[in-house]
């Protein structure tokens, strides 16, 4: 089968930059119509057939029960058995700790590469622009072929792997007018940046892959005299992506998206809850009602912007970086985090809950912690998490990156206690 190519996605960015701004019916309309092919692909694999006993009703979606992240590889299995033809797939990177694998047809890639594109271009960005892109993508994948392409003539890539200092001379050479990377290693980029000034020519940061702190937005502004516009993506789709005005909007052609409580019920705009994703347009692989293992909220209202599309709120990002309290209840460990930052010394850290009475602060620095910032620190944390939770700290040499490159701030080793 021919790889899904950047301008076959043309026909489709076309409809997706008229449909962005349809009146909330007709989309609406849409969007069950792909759902209710997505559940007829869905229904003719054995996986789902198994599951759902019958051919479910659109009114019936709701009722459908969870895929929880460890059924992806007996549903990668399913479509095995009745897909014996080639096929492009990609795997996750597995910041969950629980690598997939995933299956997508020439629909599925068109759509995603649309959506993309259609974010891009929505932030001034076109292919000619100089563009440094910091950011780890293996070559051969869908995405690598997107960004790689030669039509971008004006990109210019680096691992996120490279030594940061190396990062910031290029960056100087360079002079981009638009940035890509992810916001930790953006955070860490700006210790060197700042040092040395402005670059003069950037318009914009992109970012995407983590959660972006408004802390981490205050700084690029105060630093880079830039915003940042952030999108998000993962493996499985494009979710959402951030506009000029600054709200995020749901990519509805693309995917379903569903805000859900620990019993699976819809949440109104606002509440913080467990995302659900249903991809629309691939029918070799749907996932349907998917736990994709993030957390957020949809926001209520209309973007200034005048697009109709839904809008989320907060996005707290991965369930293994919100920690879990005896209580059950889950907290964001950002709070944390922003004022562990201001700490002088530190040249990385990591929060790690390793149950739910112990948590340690992994931090690379040139000398041990005194007794005295030692205390701040646990007093920042406890006041977050509870008095009951003994905080260790470990100096280390360095904290590894996840495969992708991703530095994981905070991780939480119960995220997932007591879920199938």
């Amino acid at each position: 089968m021919r790889a899904t190519g950047v301008l076959d996605a043309g026909p489709d960015l076309m409809r997706l930059m008229r449909s962005q701004r349809w009146p909330a019916e007709r989309l609406s309309s849409l969007q069950r119509e792909r759902l209710a092919r997505t559940l007829r692909s869905a229904a003719r694999i054995p996986f789902y057939a198994d599951l759902w006993r019958r051919d479910p009703r659109l009114d019936e979606f709701q009722a459908l029960p969870v895929i929880r992240r460890a059924a992806v590889a007996d549903l990668l299995s399913s479509v095995r058995r009745v897909h014996s033809g080639p096929v492009e797939s990609d795997r996750s990177s597995g910041s969950t700790g629980m690598p997939a694998e995933f299956l997508f047809d020439r629909s599925h890639q068109r759509g995603r590469f649309a959506a993309r594109a259609r974010y891009l271009l929505t932030c001034g960005w076109t292919p000619w622009t100089r563009t440094a892109w910091i950011i780890y993508i293996p070559e051969g994948t869908p995405d690598g072929r997107l960004v790689r392409s030669r039509l971008f003539g004006g990109s210019r890539f680096l691992s996120t792997f490279t030594h940061f200092d190396e990062q910031a001379a290029w960056l100087r050479r360079l002079d981009p007018v638009f940035l890509y990377t992810l916001p930790s290693n953006l955070d860490a980029l700006l210790h060197r940046l700042e040092e040395g000034g402005r670059l003069r020519s950037l318009h914009l940061v992109l970012c995407g892959g983590e959660v972006v702190e408004e802390a981490l937005r205050r700084r690029v502004r105060e630093s880079l005299g830039v915003e940042i516009a952030d999108n998000y993506g993962s493996t499985e789709a494009f979710l959402a992506w951030q506009c000029p005005q600054g709200c995020y909007h749901v990519n509805a052609e693309h995917v379903l998206l569903e805000i859900v409580d620990e019993d699976g019920i819809s949440l109104p705009p606002g509440r913080l809850g467990r995302v659900l994703v249903t991809t629309l347009e691939n029918h070799l692989m749907p996932l349907v009602r998917y736990e994709i293992g993030d957390w957020a909220e949809f926001s209520a209202g209309v973007c200034p912007c005048g697009r109709t599309l839904p809008l989320l709120g907060r996005i707290a990002g991965r369930s293994v970086a919100l920690f879990r309290l005896r209580s059950g209840r889950l907290v964001t460990p950002y709070e944390i985090i922003v004022r562990i930052k201001h700490r002088q010394g530190f040249k990385q850290f990591q929060l790690v809950q390793s149950s739910m009475e112990r948590c340690a602060l992994r931090y690379v620095a040139e000398k041990p912690l005194g007794d005295a910032e030692s205390d701040r620190i646990r007093r920042d944390i406890t006041e977050v998490l509870g008095t009951g939770i003994l905080v260790e700290f470990e100096r280390v040499d360095r904290i590894a990156r996840t495969p992708t490159g991703k530095f994981m701030t905070a991780v939480s080793e119960v995220a997932f206690e007591g879920r199938a």
